[in-house]
């Protein structure tokens, strides 16, 4: 039987439970949600030995603070944040024990936008869907669905492997995300991207951009310049703006642009419908990339094939992998 592992002393600012997310639902309405970083959440879960798939703590903006009920080993990956054990600095990407009447504290990042906390054992909380993974929306997942709040008990299951075992586990530095990287966004134009002027693609890939304050889990907005569509008949179906469409399905990653204005690419969290051009959707590894933006970053979106996004994929699921790691 599980055991709370850490009370929950300042939550932070939207501080989630996430796992991989939920499959199957899109249709009804219901998004993945899930880690947006999920290369890492993987390799948090990789340090401490649990199933890659496995759910953690997502932190944004700003950490938490937890009180240690009980022995147990941790990583931190993702964003740069401060993260000390009683008042003492203590490094991420490698696993980190923790023993009963410890302080965790995790503070503002010095780079990057998203943490992960894993858990060896994993969070016990009961899965809504197939996935543990929290959608506040919907209030789905979790700890009821909502964010972490104070006072909170986090439990945790059975570590896979002895906490002795799990000690001074470390990722390599060469397969750790490169400084600066998620500032260009990796893009497949499409799939409506003939309703564009010609001229206003080449804008769109060719123009840094400003990420929104106003971006979340559900959509990260960019702020540039007007985007311009081609003339068309009209559509009494579609509406008159030349940004509006029939409304059809999306994809997580979508990048409609409504009025021509904010691109808006769409999160884990994202809406599962819509009726507005989508000039092209962010490649699935570059939403580890998007998760660490913060508001006022600049960013690029470049142009890729399917198959070089394909290949990006793949290259960085084969990076969680034990031969990555260091034992100390």
């Amino acid at each position: 039987m599980s055991q709370p592992v850490l009370e929950v002393v300042e939550p932070g600012i939207f501080t989630t439970i996430q796992d991989l997310g939920r499959k199957g639902y899109f249709a009804s309405g219901i998004p993945p949600s899930g880690a947006m970083d999920r290369f890492a959440l993987r390799m948090g879960n990789l340090l401490v030995k649990n199933p890659i798939d496995e759910a953690g703590i997502e932190m944004t903006a700003i950490g938490m603070k937890a009180r240690v009920l009980k022995e147990t080993v941790i990583a931190l990956a993702g964003a740069q944040f401060s993260a000390k054990l009683n008042g003492n600095a203590i490094p991420l990407w490698q696993t980190i024990y923790l023993k009963e009447g410890d302080l965790l504290s995790i503070e503002k990042p010095r780079s990057g936008w998203r943490g992960y906390l894993c858990i060896a054992g994993g969070m016990d909380v009961p899965p809504v869907l197939g996935s543990k993974s929290t959608y506040t929306l919907g209030g789905l997942g979790g700890i009821r669905g909502r964010t972490l709040k104070k006072g909170d008990l986090i439990p945790a299951g059975i570590p896979r492997s002895s906490l002795d075992t799990l000690k001074g586990r470390k990722v390599k530095e060469s397969v750790l995300p490169e400084a600066g990287s998620e500032k260009e966004l990796r893009v497949v134009l499409g799939p409506q991207d003939d309703h564009v002027k010609g001229e206003s693609i080449e804008v769109f890939l060719n123009t840094p951009y400003q990420v929104s304050i106003r971006s979340n889990r559900v959509g990260y907005r960019f702020e540039g310049p007007q985007l311009f569509f081609k003339e068309r008949p009209e559509s009494r179906d579609a509406g008159l703006d030349p940004s509006n469409i029939v409304d059809d399905g999306n994809a997580i990653g979508a990048i409609q642009i409504p009025a021509g204005k904010e691109p808006i690419c769409l999160g884990v969290d994202g809406v599962t419908m819509g009726g507005y051009v989508k000039i092209a959707c962010l490649i699935t590894a570059d939403m580890n990339r998007m998760a660490q933006l913060k508001p006022k970053d600049l960013v690029r979106f470049k142009s890729v094939t399917v198959d070089e996004a394909r290949s990006i994929l793949l290259q960085s699921i084969e990076k969680v992998s034990e031969e990555n790691i260091l034992k100390g």
